[in-house]
C-alpha cells in the first residue's frame, strides 16, 4: 500500500484550512486532453480515435503503445504566483494569486497509455479496436476558498461564502470496438467501449457556507451539505473519525486490474464527415457518451447540518507557527461531521465533442478551423482554433494551429507526421510554449506515437 498522508505539500498554498481541500491537492498534478492538433491530421490513424468515422488512406494499421498528457489551470502559472524571499524559499504571492482568481478555478490533467490500436476494411468500410488506460482528473476551487485560507475571514464580516471545492480524479481501462462505413460523400462511425474502474476520488454535494458574525471574526456559522466519495484504489481513513489520524490510500495494481478494471461502465462515440465538394470536409463527433457504476470499494463520506464555532480566527490559526495540518484536519473534522457509508455510485466520464471544416488550397497546402467543447459537472468550456498544414510529399507532414479556450487561453501548437515506408512516426502539442516551459503558462500538452500502416486504400 502507498499511504499519502494529508501533510504533504499543497499545490498552490503552503497552509489550508479546509480537510477536504487537503486531500483532493494530493491528486492535483499528473480533464481530458483536447488534441486539437490531432484532430485536424486528417491522414493519421489516430485521428480515428477522435471522430469514429474518420477512415485513414491504408487498409491495415497497428499502433504501437502511445502516450498523451496535458495539464493546465485557468489564468494560474507557477512562476506568475511565487517568489523566492531571503532565505531562498519559495513563496505564494498571497495578494497577487486572490487578484488572478476567476469566482471559480479548474486545475486539470489528462494521461492515457494507449496500448493498442488496429484498424482494416476497404475503400467502404473500416474496423477499429483498441486498449488504453486512462486518467483524468480536475479540480474546481473557488476564489472564496483562496481569500478566506490567504487573507482570513474578516473581509467577510455578516457574509455567508461557499467554500466548498469540487472534484472528479478517475483512472480506468478502455476497451473499444468500432466502425466506420461509406455512403459516396458521407461517412458515419459508431464505437462502443467497456471501461473496467481502477480508481475514483469525487465530490458530490457541494456546500460548505461560512458565515461570518458581523461582531466578531472568531464567531463562525457553519453549513455543510457535501459528499466526497472514493473507490476502487483509493480508501479514505479517518475522515469519519475524529480520534484517528486522517490518510488516503492507493492499493497496488495488478495485471488483470489494469487490463480490465473491477468497476464496470460502458461509453459510446458517435462521428460522420461530409466530403462537401473535392476541396471542402466537414466533419462532427461527439466522444464519451457514458459512464462508470463504483462498486469496488465503493464508499460515501457525508457532511449535512448547521453547526456553530466560537474561538476560531482563520488567519491566525495559519500564522501561527505550532500550528500543522494535523491541529487544522481535526478541527475541521470535528465541525463538519462526516459519516461513511458503504454504497454504489455512479460517475459520468467528460464529454467531448469536435466540429472541424478543412479546405484544401492547393496539393501541399491545407486550412481549417475547429470547435471544441468540453461538458462536465454541469460544466461548459469551448475552445476555437484555426490551423494550416503542409504537405511534403508522400513521407512527411508539417502543420500548426492557434486556439483561444475558455480554460486554456490563447495557445500556439505544431504537429508534424513522417512515414518511413510502412513506419508512421508523429508528435503533437497544442501548445508549444507551454511544452518547453510549463512553469510559465497555464496550459500543457503533448502527444507522440507510432504506426505501422499497411496496403493504400483504393480512391
Amino acid at each position: 500500500m502507498n499511504t499519502i498522508q494529508y501533510n504533504y505539500s499543497i499545490l498552490f498554498f503552503s497552509k489550508i484550512t479546509t480537510l477536504l481541500f487537503i486531500l483532493l491537492a494530493c491528486f492535483a498534478t499528473p480533464i481530458s486532453a483536447q488534441d486539437l492538433g490531432l484532430s485536424m491530421m486528417t491522414n493519421l490513424h489516430q485521428t480515428n480515435t477522435l471522430n469514429p468515422a474518420t477512415m485513414t488512406d491504408r487498409k491495415f494499421i497497428f499502433s504501437f503503445p502511445g502516450v498523451t498528457g496535458s495539464v493546465g489551470s485557468s489564468d494560474l502559472t507557477y512562476n506568475k504566483l511565487t517568489t523566492t524571499n531571503e532565505a531562498g524559499e519559495t513563496i505564494i504571492k498571497a495578494n497577487d494569486l486572490v487578484a488572478s482568481l476567476r469566482p471559480q478555478n479548474t486545475i486539470w490533467s489528462n494521461t492515457s497509455l494507449e496500448i493498442f490500436h488496429l484498424s482494416f476494411g476497404s475503400n467502404r468500410w473500416q474496423i477499429s479496436m483498441g486498449h488504453a488506460i486512462k486518467m483524468n482528473n480536475n479540480v474546481t476551487i473557488p476564489k472564496t476558498l483562496a481569500q478566506l485560507v490567504l487573507q482570513g475571514n474578516e473581509q467577510f464580516l455578516g457574509e455567508t461564502v461557499n467554500i466548498a471545492p469540487q472534484f472528479n480524479m478517475t483512472s480506468y481501462s478502455e476497451w473499444s470496438i468500432g466502425t466506420a462505413i461509406n455512403y459516396g460523400r458521407l461517412t458515419l462511425g459508431l464505437r462502443a467501449k467497456l471501461l473496467g474502474g481502477l480508481s475514483n476520488f469525487s465530490s458530490g454535494n457541494a456546500v460548505a457556507n461560512i458565515h461570518t458574525n458581523d461582531q466578531s471574526i472568531y464567531e463562525l456559522t457553519l453549513a455543510s451539505d457535501y459528499t466526497i466519495r472514493s473507490a476502487g484504489l483509493i480508501e479514505i481513513t479517518g475522515l469519519e473519525d475524529e480520534n484517528e489520524e486522517i490518510e488516503l490510500t492507493t492499493g497496488e495494481i495488478d495485471l488483470f486490474n489494469a487490463l480490465f478494471g473491477e468497476n464496470k461502465g460502458f461509453a459510446f462515440d458517435l462521428g460522420a464527415t461530409f466530403k462537401v465538394s473535392d476541396k471542402l470536409t466537414v466533419t462532427g463527433s461527439i466522444i464519451d457518451l457514458g459512464k462508470i457504476t463504483w462498486s469496488k470499494n465503493a464508499n460515501t463520506y457525508t457532511s449535512k447540518g448547521d453547526y456553530e464555532y466560537k474561538g476560531l480566527d482563520v488567519l491566525d490559526l495559519l500564522k501561527d507557527e505550532d500550528t500543522n495540518l494535523s491541529q487544522i484536519a481535526d478541527t475541521l473534522t470535528d465541525i463538519f461531521k462526516f459519516n461513511k457509508k458503504q454504497d454504489n455510485y455512479s460517475t459520468g466520464l467528460t464529454v467531448r465533442s469536435y466540429w472541424t471544416a478543412n479546405y484544401q488550397l492547393s496539393e501541399k497546402f491545407t486550412v481549417g478551423g475547429l470547435i471544441h467543447t468540453r461538458h462536465h459537472q454541469g460544466t461548459f468550456d469551448p475552445t476555437f482554433a484555426v490551423n494550416g498544414a503542409m504537405n511534403m510529399g508522400r513521407w512527411w507532414t508539417l502543420g500548426a494551429i492557434v486556439s483561444q479556450g475558455k480554460s486554456t487561453g490563447f495557445s500556439v501548437g505544431v504537429n508534424t507526421a513522417l512515414r518511413l515506408g510502412p513506419v508512421q512516426l508523429f508528435f503533437a502539442t497544442d501548445n508549444l510554449p507551454g511544452l518547453i516551459k510549463p512553469l510559465d503558462h497555464g496550459y500543457a500538452h503533448g502527444r507522440v506515437g507510432m504506426n505501422l500502416a499497411f496496403g493504400k486504400r483504393e480512391a
